[in-house]
Formats: structure tokens, sequence, C-alpha cells
């Protein structure tokens, strides 16, 4: 497999997109952050693909301080694997990690821990799921609006306590900036009862026909009375009435609860995914 870096994100769309299309949702990640990119989001990235005979065998992206993002459909040797972890070195030598298709993303940390001497840790197993269509919506009380700026410093709270909740590096800094985007673009949403926020989720990464649900977080005493139900089936639900053909997020695997929650409301997993930490 030949690797190659490229500079311009169009031009890597106009190569690699109907690549990833194939498995949209399970790409969902790729596809939502080189769209923001092409929009002019400057986001610090390195990205390119491995191509065997003018064919796309797989894309790969990494932005400033996180892990970078192996595309799905991908099926590569060690040596491989080897190869493209040497080519991002030279590059950002102080990669914090991998994410992408189990194996796949193995293969990379495997191949980086060998030539770096760097301890591999999973940081998360994931599922990938798809919602087509919402079969069970809930009957928790109270009803679904779009959030707004005198909900900023409650729901900048909650997001870093999710990060904590998920282990993710979250930031009131970081958390400023992303409540403040997702505000500004309405695209968080909040569950209202008797006058009070109980639970938020956001939506976010558009590809051609999906969009990510994420930021799902319903504080310990809100919990277990279904408003992360019917806030998700509503937000779902608003976003295939308005035209996307499906909605997806990620879960942790080893987690029962919102697995078998999502399944509830229709949506099925359509791949694994493994989040890989360099230490």
């Amino acid at each position: 497999m030949r690797f190659i870096l490229e500079q311009d994100v169009n031009r890597l769309l106009v190569k690699a997109e109907s690549f990833l299309l194939k498995h949209e949702a399970e790409n969902n990640l790729l596809l939502g952050l080189l769209g923001r990119m092409a929009e002019g989001e400057d986001m610090g990235s390195v990205f390119g693909y491995g191509e065997d005979h003018d064919r796309i065998r797989i894309v790969f992206l990494h932005t400033k301080g996180n892990r970078i993002i192996l595309s799905h459909d991908t099926v590569w040797t060690d040596e491989e694997a080897a190869e493209l972890a040497h080519l991002v070195q030279t590059l950002t030598p102080n990669l914090p990690g991998v994410i992408g298709p189990v194996q796949q993303a193995n293969q990379f940390a495997r191949a980086w821990q060998q030539l770096y001497g760097k301890q591999i840790k999973v940081h998360m197993n994931q599922f990938i799921y798809q919602l087509d269509t919402v079969k069970d919506a809930g009957v928790a009380r109270g009803e679904m609006r779009a959030a707004n700026n005198d909900d900023f410093i409650l729901l900048r709270d909650w997001l870093v306590r999710f990060g904590e909740v998920t282990g993710e590096d979250m930031t009131e800094e970081r958390a400023d900036i992303v409540i403040g985007r997702l505000i500004t673009q309405k695209r968080m949403y909040v569950w209202m009862v008797d006058g009070d926020i109980v639970s938020m989720a956001g939506c976010s990464r558009e590809s051609r026909n999906g969009i990510v649900i994420n930021a799902v977080f319903t504080p310990e005493e809100q919990q277990r009375k279904g408003y992360a139900q019917g806030l998700v089936a509503a937000l779902s639900e608003k976003l295939l009435h308005e035209g996307k053909q499906f909605c997806c997020l990620f879960t942790n695997a080893d987690d029962p609860g919102p697995n078998k929650l999502y399944q509830k409301m229709g949506y099925r997993c359509v791949a694994e995914s493994s989040a890989i930490d360099f230490q």
C-alpha cells in the first residue's frame, strides 16, 4: 500500500469520499470532521489516504491534540500499519492515541508501541449505532426545546461532568467552545420538565445522509425517569423529519444501560470501534 499525505481537504474528499460513503454511518467521525474542515474550520490536521493500484484502502485523519482516526472497511497488514505509524510520527510525534475499527486500531497501536516504546491502553471499546426510524420514544413527562444562551453555563458544566463520566479530557475551556458552537448553530437541545432542564443532547458532524447525536447527559438526580430516552428519540425524529436518512451515535460497549436504551429506541449496532491511548 502507498500512503499519501494530502494538503487540501477538498482534494481528499474528491478522491476518497465515495470510499467512505460505502460505510457512511461507520465513518461518521471522519466524514463529519472532514466536512467541517472543508467549510473552513482549522483543526491543525494531518490527513491522507492509503491506496493500492489506484484503489483507496484506508483514510486517516489526525486533528491537533486528538487520537488519529482510521476509516472502517479497511484491511491491511501489520507491516502497512507500521508504515503509516512511521509516516505519522514524523509529523505528530506526540500522538495521544488511535480510534478506529477494533482490529485495525490495535494493529496501529502495536506498531506505535514497537516503533516508539509507548505503552498502549484501551480507553474505550465502542459500538457505533445507526437509526433509520424511531421505534419507542418512551412516555417520560416533558418536552424538547432548543438550547439558548441562557442555558450556556449549566450545559457547559454538564459537558465537563459528561467528560468525567466518559473519561474524556473535557476542560471548562473546551466545553465553553463546544457548547457555544452548538447553541449558536442551534444543535444543542434540552428536555424540559416543569420549567427545569433535566437532560441534554447535541447533534453534529453531518455527512451526506446522516448526522451524529452526542453529548447525551442527564445528571444523577434526574436519571431513571426516561428523560434521556424522550430527548434522544425526539431529537432523532426531528433530524429524520428534516431530511436526514439516519442518525448515528457512539456508546461505551462495556456499559449495558445506554446500549439497551438506544436499542429500545430503534438504534442498531453497525460496527465496533476501539479508542486506544498511548502513554
